[in-house]
């Protein structure tokens, strides 16, 4: 069986390893899906894994598993919902997308719902099992017992206490038990830790990690593996987090504030305030300890470590009865929503022979924010080379974690040098040379592909159109409409003009075509970003400009940015892409003043 493990957000990783370490066990094909923002968080890089869904549908699957609450349609495989949480009052939890072809429920208190809209819908199956995430409590060398003494004794301690908040922003308790757990920690009998989701709001994330610092017995936990912490502990505080099931499983108390649950069998106060006194209480006398086994026996009742393993049984018997679909079938607004969050199916896609292969080029300095997502973008290429100008930030060690990649590192001249040198060591006559912050839709990989790879090449090169993105939102006019580079060219044609040191220019000894579909550009993130890389542009031609002998006047200072300025906001439209438009246009604008001014400094350090 070929297997995909689809990963929406980072705790599907946790949900979704003892289904990978059933797969492996019974010698099933496995390939991870994650999203490109999981790309730091991913635990796994040595295993087979892909950000693109042209990937997996090249892979062609048997069955996907999926915690979240999408999986695009038009992929092979019996597309299965093994849910995120335990939390069945959450919004949508309840919900039936028609997305999935089989759930598999984790207790009865599940199952018997979603049997109800089985019975209602007619188009899947549904399979109590029990949940992943949950077997690895079962594991000996998960108990972290010996961690557990040695942390106690570090801190002087008797109890460990684990704060862990929703993110949700309506239903997080953070802001309001700030005092109250700084009170709490008074008590020096308790080691308190901190866990957050990864999305939980940035402001309320640094005030627990201040509260930390502040007082001897808490620690903030940036460890994502919540489950250590779930067993590490004895009692919890939290809200409307769905962890709170997975540690009512392990027959541990709650103390919960504001959860909206409609079956709470655990102390939930609606009142942000007595934390120190509830704690105290229920350490001294636990009233819901019956009322957790009544709950574990409807929402969990295994407790053998196995419903990964029952898992893929279910998954087989359902292909060997139903076969393997190819897709499943939607109406037009799901669709919809599916291409809005995955894109499209891609259609005639490429499925070889590869008559030539591609040299992926790249060159860097302190790209750590890009430089995993665009080397994962690249994987399709035979050959991918950076040449790095010593980066002093953590570009160089994400960069080791790509074994396929070769590294060298060379001083910057300008980049017309750079890139010539880069091109100088590529092994294959097709040459892919992207920027960091650039990135090939699955659309414009497969073109790629068809390309390089036609019995008819006619171009000696092609210009890439590009997406611009500003403050991660796509700029539909303001002059980008046209905006086009080469990135895609055969080496034996084509060379870098030298006198070109800023903006460099490729010579091309041939015909020039543009493809079809476009590179997205992530070119800045904030406003001080895109202003000081325009800057760092200004200098450059600046210096060119020098050599030139060029002398600034009024026009470069008022005319020449003032048209920029027209140009790029009454021209090219920016006034249709609102604030942004406005700031990219004046932008533009500065760095054509910037330019001139730079070189009039330069023109006068020369004279003195």
């Amino acid at each position: 069986m070929k297997a995909i493990l689809f990963c929406q957000n980072a705790y599907a990783f946790g949900i979704l390893t003892p289904i990978r370490d059933v797969l492996q066990k019974e010698n099933h094909e496995i390939l991870w899906f994650i999203t490109p923002k999981l790309l730091d968080a991913y635990p796994f890089k040595k295993e087979n894994f892909t950000t693109s869904i042209l990937d997996l549908q090249l892979f062609e699957s048997d069955a996907i598993f999926a915690p979240g609450n999408e999986v695009p349609y038009y992929l092979r495989g019996v597309k299965v919902q093994i849910f995120h949480g335990l939390a069945g009052e959450k919004k949508g939890h309840f919900r039936i997308r028609h997305y999935f072809d089989l759930y598999l429920t984790q207790g009865p208190y599940f199952t018997e719902k979603f049997l109800e809209f089985k019975t209602k819908y007619q188009n899947f199956e549904v399979i109590e099992t029990g949940w992943p995430k949950l077997d690895i409590y079962r594991s000996p060398e998960h108990q972290y017992q010996q961690e557990k003494i040695a942390l106690l004794k570090e801190f002087s301690a008797n109890k460990i206490i684990l704060y862990a908040p929703t993110f949700s922003p309506s239903l997080t308790s953070a802001p309001f038990l700030l005092e109250e757990i700084k009170r709490l920690a008074a008590n020096k009998e308790f080691l308190i830790l901190f866990k957050f989701h990864d999305l939980m709001d940035p402001k309320w994330i640094e005030a627990y990690k201040n509260l930390a610092q502040e007082i001897s017995n808490a620690l903030f936990i940036e460890d994502r593996n919540i489950i250590k912490y779930l067993l590490l502990s004895d009692l919890m505080i939290s809200d409307t987090s769905s962890v709170i099931y997975e540690f009512l499983l392990l027959d541990k108390p709650v103390i919960s504030f504001n959860n909206i649950s409609k079956n709470i069998q655990w102390l939930d106060s609606k009142e942000y305030e007595g934390l120190s006194e509830k704690v105290k209480n229920t350490f001294k006398n636990d009233t819901f300890e019956g009322k957790r086994k009544e709950l574990s026996q409807q929402y969990h009742p295994y407790n053998d470590g196995n419903s990964a393993e029952r898992m893929v049984q279910a998954v087989e018997k359902y292909i060997t009865k139903n076969g393997v679909p190819n897709a499943r079938n939607l109406s037009f607004l799901r669709k919809r929503k599916i291409h809005s969050i995955f894109g499209k199916p891609i259609v005639d896609v490429f499925k070889g022979p590869k008559i030539n292969k591609i040299s992926a080029l790249l060159i860097t300095y302190n790209e750590e924010e890009h430089i995993n997502g665009v080397l994962e973008n690249l994987q399709f290429a035979d050959e991918i080379i950076v040449v790095d100008s010593f980066s002093t930030d953590k570009t160089i060690n994400k960069l080791k974690e790509f074994p396929n990649v070769k590294l060298i590192q060379r001083p910057f001249k300008n980049f017309t040098d750079q890139k010539s040198f880069a091109l100088e060591q590529a092994t294959n006559n097709w040459i892919l040379f992207i920027d960091a912050d650039e990135r090939l839709t699955d659309a414009l990989k497969n073109e790629v592909l068809k390309t390089v790879n036609s019995k008819e090449i006619t171009a000696a090169a092609y210009y890439f159109l590009r997406t611009f993105m500003f403050q991660k939102k796509k700029m539909r006019f303001s002059g980008t409409q046209s905006d086009k580079n080469y990135r895609l060219f055969q080496k034996s044609k084509c060379k870098f003009d030298t006198s070109k040191t800023v903006h460099e220019t490729l010579l091309v000894d041939g015909q020039s075509l543009v493809l079809k579909n476009k590179l997205i550009h992530y070119s800045y993130n904030n406003y001080e970003e895109f202003k000081g890389k325009r800057l760092k542009y200004t200098i450059m031609q600046a210096k060119e400009l020098l050599a030139k002998n060029k002398k600034p006047n009024a026009f470069h200072f008022i005319i020449k940015p003032a048209f920029r300025f027209f140009k790029h906001y009454v021209i090219g439209l920016g006034f249709l892409d609102g604030k942004k438009g406005l700031i990219l246009s004046y932008l533009m604008a500065l760095g054509i003043h910037n330019r001139y001014k730079e070189l009039q400094r330069l023109r006068q350090e020369k004279v003195d």
